[in-house]
């Protein structure tokens, strides 16, 4: 899993910008957004031989293309959220120590449909493009 993390947002592309009057030789201040962009996840799934990588996740049996995956999520009354769970080595039994992050209103915005097949692969890993709106840390 790759998370790009969450940027400063503009309209505008860039989340600042140098104020500087007419006559100051440099900027006399940067204002910024202070608001912050949506983020994606790039999650890796092994394919298994008898469904495709997005079936493997919650609720998505049964789909075929990203265009159903977008309207069985549209259907649902609750929002999908995912997170991580960092468990650094001795701490399984204390969950105070683990940290991570909760990802809120994840939905699926691209999936990999197509194949590359190979003698003698045993085994596939495709991605799966999520975005969400704002994460959390998992407390």
């Amino acid at each position: 899993m790759e998370d790009s993390g969450q940027q400063a947002w503009s309209d505008k592309g860039q989340a600042y910008a140098f104020i500087q009057p007419l006559g100051a030789r440099t900027p006399v201040e940067i204002a910024t957004s202070r608001v912050l962009g949506g983020g994606t996840l790039q999650l890796m799934v092994q394919e298994l031989w008898n469904q495709a990588i997005w079936e493997q996740l919650s609720g998505m049996a049964g789909t075929n293309n990203i265009v159903e995956i977008f309207e069985r999520l549209a259907a649902s009354p609750n929002y999908v959220t995912a997170q991580t769970i960092i468990k650094p080595p001795g701490t399984e039994s204390n969950p105070s120590k683990w940290r991570g992050k909760i990802y809120h209103n994840v939905t699926i915005v691209n999936i990999a449909d197509g194949d590359t097949l190979t003698v003698g692969g045993l085994d596939v890993s495709k991605p799966i493009l999520a975005a969400y709106t704002h994460s959390t840390p998992l407390t």
